[in-house]
């Protein structure tokens, strides 16, 4: 009987032991996967042709009296680099460790066309967009809230992806005049890298509304603190209230907009941006508790995607982000005066265009903020 107790204790040994080295095993491969992405997106990053510093006009007369004075105190010739800018009395350099990405919200819902389709220029309007940059230098996150209606050259092309026409309007028009797929993202980026002077992009992600709803699912839903008054949506949504934004009312409270007022799209800007915030705070604290929530996320919105942000780049960019610092201060908005023009032949009263058109001297003054920094001169 002992001899048959000591057996069956030795073959509860082997299966624990067993089961332990299949987990270890197991466990070994998923960190493979994961080194292999990190180290694959990382890879394709650094790699990317999106390197090139943006395009300042530099005052001739600023750049001799800055010369002027150091080399008066210095009593040496001040060599100037190429790519250093100056803003008031100082000079800038470009900070080259940055990584910037466009995240668009597109208004619609169901799955979002991966190919260009010209026919009819029906893939869509970004209702919604975010350049994210991570600033690997200072180990922080920034992200700024670009108004759907700033007026941009929109260039609309034919089903031969030619461009056909260039018109001076919103700059949420252009994913679809570009047909949406990859196109679409790459004259998205074009226009958001031209109205920031020339800044390098790296990627863009573009998603429909369903996309918002599986993130928030996955999140377990993300609580909100009510800006404005929002009593015409849902009668409990008075100013201060939290809503905790599930997959059921997440779009109606990330659309909702008074269309007769002027000014309406910069307001939701502000509510969205509030959003992003809370939501990139929550999704870092989850990524931190499962790191395998990054795949499951991306695999699980694919279809409602079209993004040239591939699986192993977000699984570089996920991993990275989690060392880096994000902040109320880390969220601007670009700022400027909203003009109504009429709709012609007009019967009501939201029957006009809200054109948005940008300050462009604060406009500089975030781009030098966020992705500039100084010039140490060394004066012996």
């Amino acid at each position: 009987m002992a001899e048959k107790k000591k057996r069956r204790k030795n073959k509860i040994f082997r299966i624990l032991v067993g089961l332990l080295e299949g987990m270890l095993a197991l466990f070994l491969v998923l960190g493979l996967v994961g080194i292999y992405f990190y180290k694959s997106g990382e890879m394709a990053l650094k790699a990317s042709p999106a390197t090139q510093s943006p395009i300042i006009e530099v005052e001739m007369e600023e750049v001799q009296r800055i010369r002027a004075e150091y080399e008066t105190k210095a009593q040496k010739t001040l060599p100037w680099q190429e790519n250093w800018v100056t803003y008031g009395d100082d000079v800038y350099e470009y900070n080259q460790e940055c990584m910037n990405f466009i995240i668009m919200g597109i208004d619609r819902s169901g799955e979002l066309d991966k190919e260009t389709k010209l026919s009819d220029w029906s893939a869509g309007q970004a209702d919604a967009i975010f350049l994210l940059s991570l600033d690997n230098k200072n180990k922080k996150i920034n992200v700024i809230g670009i108004p759907r209606n700033s007026m941009v050259d929109v260039e609309i092309y034919n089903e031969q992806e030619e461009c056909i026409d260039t018109i001076y309007n919103q700059i949420c028009l252009q994913y679809g005049y570009a047909g949406g797929g990859e196109l679409g993202l790459q004259k998205m980026k074009d226009s958001v890298s031209g109205m920031l002077y020339d800044l390098p992009i790296h990627g863009a992600c573009a998603v429909s509304y369903d996309a918002i709803g599986v993130v928030a699912e996955r999140l377990g839903g993300i609580e909100v603190t009510l800006s404005e008054d929002m009593t015409e949506l849902k009668k409990d949504y008075v100013v201060g209230s939290k809503v905790l934004l599930t997959k059921k009312n997440i779009i109606p409270y990330l659309r909702y907009r008074d269309n007769t007022k002027l000014g309406s799209p910069t307001t939701r800007l502000t509510r969205q941006k509030e959003f992003l915030r809370t939501a990139m705070a929550k999704t870092i604290q989850e990524i931190k508790k499962k790191p395998a929530i990054v795949s499951e996320i991306y695999q699980s919105i694919i279809p409602y995607m079209n993004t040239d942000i591939t699986l192993d780049k977000a699984v570089y960019l996920a991993a990275e982000a989690l060392d880096y610092s994000i902040t109320d201060s880390s969220f601007y908005q670009l700022t400027g005066v909203d003009k109504q023009v009429d709709f012609e032949n007009a019967k009501k009263a939201e029957d006009f265009y809200d054109d948005y058109y940008l300050d462009e001297e604060k406009l500089k003054e975030m781009v030098m903020e966020v992705f500039y920094q100084p010039v140490v001169i060394e004066m012996d």
